[in-house]
Order: C-alpha cells, then structure tokens, then sequence
C-alpha cells in the first residue's frame, strides 16, 4: 500500500475510500456499456421475432443486420449533430471574438471627447 505519511489523519482515511468508491464507480460503467449491448441485443432479438423471422434462417439474419445497421446510422447522426453543434459554437465564439477586436480598434480611433464604445 502507498504511505500516505504526509496527509493529515482525516485524509489519510479518506484517500483510499474514495479512491475505492471511484473506482467502484468506474467499473460499473463498464458494466453499464456491456448491459446496454445486451439490452439492444434483446431489442434487436425481438424485433425480429416480431417481424416473423425464425431464429438461424436468412431473414433472421437479415434482420439483425438491419436492426444493427440502423443502429450504427444512429450512433453516426449522433455523432455528426455533435459535431456539427461543435462546430457552430466554435464559428459564433470567432465571430463574437472578430466583432469585439474591431471594435476595439475602432474606439482607438474614435475623436477625443466622444462618446466612448461599449465593446462586449
């Protein structure tokens, strides 16, 4: 175990706990991502069973393929909107950052005496 000599007692009690909990934590989240691949598994299975398909013919396997490619497009249109939602903002900020350098650097030139620029 690591000497925790230089923490106070109160930490030296509370490091490892909640070291213990993250990692806890943490690999319940593992757990999460393998019980929702289960889950859509089980949704795929069913929807195909719904649709008639018996289990080990070509439509079954039709089927789960679709279910998965769907899936998959899914994942990918997720992907993109984030993407695209990233690349919005990015092009406001810059836009936002431009309007506010010009016009600082109109209020440079601006008469003395004038009525000063509210740049924000």
């Amino acid at each position: 175990m690591v000497t925790l000599y230089f923490l106070t007692p109160i930490l030296r009690i509370l490091v490892p706990i909640v070291t213990s909990i993250l990692l806890v934590v943490g690999l319940n989240g593992c757990a999460t991502l393998e019980e929702r691949r289960r889950v859509s598994l089980a949704q795929d299975i069913d929807t195909c069973a719904s649709f008639g398909a018996a289990y080990g013919s070509p439509d079954y396997t039709g089927c789960m393929l679709t279910q998965q490619q769907r899936r998959d497009a899914q994942g990918v249109e997720a992907l993109e909107r984030a993407r695209l939602a990233t690349e919005i903002n990015k092009t406001m900020q810059d836009m936002t950052d431009s309007r506010i350098r010009n016009c600082e650097r109109q209020r440079k030139h601006d008469r003395p005496g004038a009525r000063r620029r509210t740049c924000a």
